[in-house]
């Protein structure tokens, strides 16, 4: 589907689509054209800034071989220079040419890695998002407080009431994608990248600096005032807010951006502020989840041998240096570094009460790289129920249940590290369930919340004081809930699933429809009948045949002779030819109607909408019995016949019982249509997440005649145009994929949860690892 926003961000001029060319849009179109037209000048300048600092770095080298190192990079960034300068200007023009899809996405958080896709990453992978992450972070320190001023003018330049990041297309992260490919295009090594970046990165951001300055200087001389940033009110509405001073932020790039800080309902909280997690990086993190560091046999040569061999051996040993000495010895103190933040982990867990010694105490083994695991085991463990006991979206009761089972969860760290990245593991679906299903609870007032916490309660007492040696007694407390909750939920899955039946018949009849639509649309005939008449051959009565093939199990060619009626129908709509043989029309008619009338009622057509189209047939056939008074006086002029409608194959036809199984919310029949506030409210700018982000199981609040409800959506459609929406109470709403673009526009639709919360917890556990990364080097 495109929407009607689409067409609006289809290259570096696209945000300029929308008002009308006034003086501000000039003034914008003119800045953007000539800072694209000189942005291969501003790489220059990065470039020889970059240049300079690498040259200072080796003239200030303490050994020869960082030197060397950074010789090569300098000596390797001046061949290219040259390229790099004549390529950037077509990198960041295609860079921005991309559109609001590529800005969303790249502007969401600084701190993008997601926990569950760590550990297929590689060594090189790892390096880019780390590097990547450092190089946002350089450019968010320089730019933060004249980028919210700059995104304010352009926003407002372009007739926005609000700030939308996305209307700015000289953000700082285009910039960053434009020279992170060019870069990229050189195939430096990776260390030469790594240190191109660190001082690209830092250039960039001062060379932008300046330039947003001198952007915002123009555009106020230009009498350009600043739009407000749109923050959402918990009704639904909006205030605007003017853009801060000096000190204000850029909503969309830099640390702000992280999901925590952007007050995002389905962000998971903030780490605990002053947390010294410098055990956890991403580099240990995936060594973790892939098994690296699991308990297993001893090396052939324990790790304090290879130590006292390598570095605490007599004089004699050292005329003989390892070949890989330079390698060697930052390793060695790197793993005895790593075996003190142990101690410091377990010192904290400690601290954590009885639960933490037990934990700790229990994590003594011999082998230094397992005690590295699963002190690293316990610490995600730590970080990862933290996040989940202070999510603003759970009420109290349940963050406090949560906390009773990191006793247990610390245990089952050290007897089975990889619950957490095993996404069936019975220990992360019972956290996964527990949490998820609370969402569809407003209040602990809410009917049907005292049901479902008593389960809980039930099954997390012996759990919280089991002796936990493998994953068991938590599968057993998953299966005590699921059977609680069955039977509680034995009528709403009932519901559910008679509303996913209704929906399937309807998506499949719609489709074979699309294909009858084809033909029918190809019938030279059905442009010279009136207008009503094509429209009911191409709508309603492609439903009806569909429909007929549907039902059929004979394998005729023509089910109930549907198709045959077509072409009656089209002979009988033309009083120039039914003139012409009466008697035909006076045979065909009874039995006409009747095959009309059978096929309407097979879809459960609206009567009063058969009536209507049966009294325009009737009337259509009463001019046969009428003198043809063509040839008696000049033909009246009459307008250009319209050409047959058009078929929306993204707005499907919807039956009434079908309707009715599935709380069908109709689009035509909305009480609130769309009007020029709603037109305006893109759910981009709105900073709600896009349906297109949506998956079954998001919980979203959703207005339903003027009241809200908590609501879940339950299944999408497989061609993505069919929405089912379940409350707790088994209560269905459907709609349409326009009528969601609209809901969610409006702000009727508002989402409280785009990923599970445990998903949503280790994210945040994997974005803490990359902070971590970013201070350690990883």
């Amino acid at each position: 589907m495109h929407t009607r926003k689409q067409g609006l961000r289809d290259g570096p001029m696209n945000h300029a689509a929308s008002p009308p060319a006034g003086p501000d849009v000039v003034v914008y179109t003119e800045i953007v054209r000539t800072t694209l037209a000189g942005s291969g000048h501003l790489m220059e300048r990065v470039i020889e800034v970059s240049r300079r600092a690498l040259q200072a770095r080796e003239d200030q080298a303490r050994t020869p071989r960082e030197s060397h190192s950074v010789m090569h990079a300098r000596q390797h960034l001046e061949r290219v220079a040259f390229v790099l300068f004549e390529r950037f200007a077509g990198a960041l023009e295609q860079a921005v040419a991309k559109g609001a899809d590529q800005n969303q996405t790249a502007t969401r958080s600084l701190f993008s890695v997601q926990f569950d896709e760590l550990e297929l990453m590689d060594e090189s992978q790892l390096s880019e998002n780390v590097e990547r992450a450092r190089a946002r972070q350089s450019l968010a320190e320089a730019v933060t407080a004249p980028l919210a001023e700059l995104n304010a003018l352009m926003s407002a330049a372009q007739g926005q009431s609000s700030v939308d990041p996305g209307h700015n297309p000289l953000q700082p992260e285009l910039f960053l994608q434009a020279m992170q490919a060019v870069v990229g295009q050189m195939q430096p090594s990776d260390e030469v990248r790594r240190d191109w970046m660190t001082h690209l990165a830092e250039a960039m951001g001062a060379e932008l600096r300046t330039l947003y300055l001198q952007l915002i200087a123009q555009m106020q001389e230009s009498g350009i005032k600043p739009a407000g940033y749109a923050v959402r009110q918990q009704g639904g509405n909006y205030v605007y807010v003017k853009p801060a001073g000096e000190e204000g932020h850029a909503p969309g790039f830099g640390p702000e951006a992280a999901p925590w800080c952007r007050g995002d309902a389905q962000a998971p909280a903030k780490p605990a502020a002053g947390t010294d997690h410098t055990l956890l990086t991403l580099h240990q993190l995936r060594r973790l989840l892939r098994g690296e560091l699991a308990d297993g046999p001893t090396p052939e040569i324990p790790f304090s041998e290879r130590f006292s061999r390598e570095f605490e051996s007599t004089p004699s040993h050292a005329a003989a240096p390892s070949p890989d000495f330079d390698i060697t010895v930052p390793a060695a103190f790197e793993a005895l570094q790593e075996m003190k933040q142990v101690d410091h982990m377990m010192e904290r867990l400690g601290n954590r009460g009885p639960l933490g010694t037990t934990a700790a105490a229990a994590t003594a083994p011999q082998n230094p790289k397992a005690a590295l695991g699963q002190a690293l085991s316990m610490e995600v463990v730590a970080l990862m129920l933290d996040n989940i006991a202070r999510d603003g979206r759970l009420l109290w009761p349940v963050q406090q249940l949560v906390k009773k089972l990191e006793p247990a969860l610390l245990k089952l760290a050290v007897a089975d590290p990889r619950f957490f990245s095993d996404k069936d593991h019975p220990a992360r679906r019972l956290l996964q369930e527990m949490t998820d299903r609370s969402l569809a609870f407003e209040s602990i007032d809410t009917p049907g919340f005292e049901s479902f916490m008593q389960p809980l309660i039930d099954v997390m007492g012996p759990l919280t004081h089991s002796s936990i040696e493998d994953q068991e007694p938590f599968g057993h407390a998953l299966d005590q809930l699921l059977d609680a909750w069955a039977t509680r939920e034995k009528k709403r899955e009932h519901e559910r699933l008679r509303a996913i039946d209704a929906l399937r018949h309807a998506e499949q009849r719609n489709l074979l429809a699309a294909r009858m639509w084809q033909e029918m649309r190809s019938l030279p005939q059905i442009e010279v009948v009136p207008a009503e008449v094509a429209r009911f051959l191409l709508g309603p009565w492609t439903q009806v045949m569909a429909q007929a093939r549907l039902d059929d199990t004979s394998g005729s060619n023509d089910p109930g002779r549907y198709r045959e009626a077509v072409d009656a129908l089209i002979w009988s709509a033309q009083p120039q030819l039914t003139r012409i043989n009466v008697g035909r029309l006076a045979r065909l008619v009874p039995k006409l109607l009747s095959r009309l009338h059978a096929g309407l009622v097979a879809i459960d057509y609206p009567p009063t909408d058969t009536e209507r189209f049966f009294e325009l047939l009737m009337q259509l056939h009463q001019q046969a019995f009428e003198p043809d008074r063509s040839a008696q006086a000049p033909p009246p002029s009459h307008p250009k016949r319209s050409k047959a409608p058009t078929m929306e194959t993204d707005e499907p036809w919807i039956a009434p019982s079908e309707a009715v199984e599935s709380g069908f919310m109709d689009a035509l029949a909305d009480p609130q249509p769309g009007n020029a506030a709603d037109e305006a409210l893109d759910p981009i700018s709105t900073g709600i997440a896009p349906h297109r982000e949506m998956a079954v199981g998001t919980w979203v609040n959703l207005q339903v005649e003027g009241k809200w409800e908590r609501t879940q959506l339950s299944w999408i459609g497989s061609h993505g145009n069919l929405f089912l929406f379940t409350n707790t109470y088994g209560h269905t709403q459907s709609m349409t994929r326009r009528l969601l673009d609209r809901l969610v526009a409006r702000g009727t639709l508002q989402i409280i949860s785009g990923q599970t919360v445990v998903a949503g917890a280790l994210d945040a556990v994997a974005q803490t690892a990359l902070r971590n990364s970013l201070d350690t080097g990883y």
